[in-house]
């Protein structure tokens, strides 16, 4: 494909840019280079038409494709700043989380996209236990069972976007930049699942993804709020709170990884 080739083609420029950085900023990319390089053809010799096995397995998957990417992004953020570094270790740990809920948060809004490539990045064991075997995963067999096992699922998702605000908490309020990049993509993802969540029954992508105006709505929320954690506190407790399964929490949403 024409980007691919492009990206072939720029390689020993960005070697050569990459070779640049300081030490500790070529660590962090080089880490994440090399999990992701051994991670991810882990799941592609799967065959996934039926899942994965277990959330455990959803949990390594996200980790590998997005949870990875936030210790990368911690990394940089302490090594520019020695305030941020003063919470490296808890950071760290929460960046994982935060991964992967902006990773869950794609898997299930690409659910049918995917089930019509042979693909599904669901857990079965979550659709077990109340009834439903993904190997009948398909847009006319979206029943109710299904939505119960997918209800479950964002209630994780929101646990874990919930450690993504208290990840972004730890960042210091004057760093307006990181934060605001960190809320915007949080912002989004929430908005998203509450689409999910109020059409449980959707069968495309586009049926679930959010307006420009939510876009904006969140870039405006930013600038009002993003300075004081008490009130981004308060705002997303305000829209996620639908969000969570009644009697199904997640009381350590940390994965499990190691």
């Amino acid at each position: 494909m024409p980007a691919e080739h492009v990206l072939i083609r720029v390689i020993p420029r960005v070697i050569r840019i990459t070779h640049q950085f300081d030490p500790a900023q070529i660590e962090a990319l080089s880490a994440c280079v090399e999990t992701m390089a051994e991670g991810m053809p882990l799941f592609q010799a799967e065959n996934m038409q039926s899942g994965l096995n277990k959330l455990s397995d959803m949990d390594r998957y996200c980790y590998y494709v997005a949870g990875c990417v936030g210790e990368m992004l911690t990394k940089l953020f302490c090594h520019y700043s020695p305030e941020i570094a003063q919470h490296r270790d808890e950071m760290l740990v929460l960046a994982v989380s935060f991964g992967q809920g902006l990773q869950m948060t794609n898997i299930l809004k690409d659910i049918w996209d995917d089930a019509e490539r042979g693909v599904c990045w669901l857990p079965q064991d979550i659709f077990t236990e109340v009834g439903y075997d993904l190997k009948n995963l398909g847009t006319r067999s979206n029943d109710d069972k299904f939505r119960v096992g997918l209800s479950r699922l964002i209630s994780i998702a929101r646990d874990h976007l919930n450690n993504a605000l208290k990840f972004t908490q730890l960042i210091p309020s004057h760093e307006t930049g990181i934060r605001n990049f960190c809320l915007w993509a949080l912002g989004m993802a929430i908005l998203t699942l509450k689409k999910i969540k109020q059409n449980l029954g959707f069968t495309r992508s586009e049926q679930v993804k959010i307006t420009r105006n939510s876009v904006r709505s969140t870039i405006l929320a930013t600038k009002l709020v993003g300075r004081s954690n008490r009130l981004l506190r308060v705002l997303f407790d305000l829209i996620g709170h639908d969000l969570q399964v009644p009697g199904f929490t997640q009381t350590d949403a940390i994965p499990k990884l190691r």
